[in-house]
């Protein structure tokens, strides 16, 4: 690929920004590192079905079990326990933290987007015209 006067050799990294959209990754590459010099460029992906972006199948369920997890979390331990024995109490306290600290772990890894792409993933990448 040539970027300005420069040829960029096969398999040089490539940086960019992701976002799942739907059931689709959309990259936009934002510069190239290449022969010790960093290119600034404005490029998209594109799957081999010609589509923008990758097309990450059954990605939409997949969010959704991740959400329903995540608020199941976050509403573990949010019961009010009222007594008047104070070791019962603080045992009480202590395992309501203990609930709240492992439902706001378990919140926000269930909440976290990971995508996995088998190594050799062919796309297309392409500059807009205006550009």
């Amino acid at each position: 690929m040539w970027v300005g006067n420069a040829l960029i050799p096969r398999n040089t990294p490539l940086v960019g920004v992701a976002r799942l959209q739907g059931e689709r990754l959309e990259v936009a590459i934002t510069s190239i590192e290449a022969n010790g010099s960093v290119y600034e460029v404005d490029l998209t992906v594109y799957d081999s079905d010609g589509l923008e972006g990758i097309n990450i199948p059954n990605s939409m369920e997949s969010d959704a079990l991740h959400e329903i997890g995540a608020n199941m979390g976050s509403t573990m331990g949010s019961s009010i326990n009222l007594t008047t024995n104070t070791g019962a109490q603080i045992a009480s306290d202590v395992g309501r933290g203990l609930i709240n600290g492992v439902s706001q772990y378990l919140n926000k890894k269930l909440r976290t987007v990971k995508v996995h792409l088998k190594a050799g993933y062919r796309v297309m990448i392409h500059q807009p015209e205006d550009v």
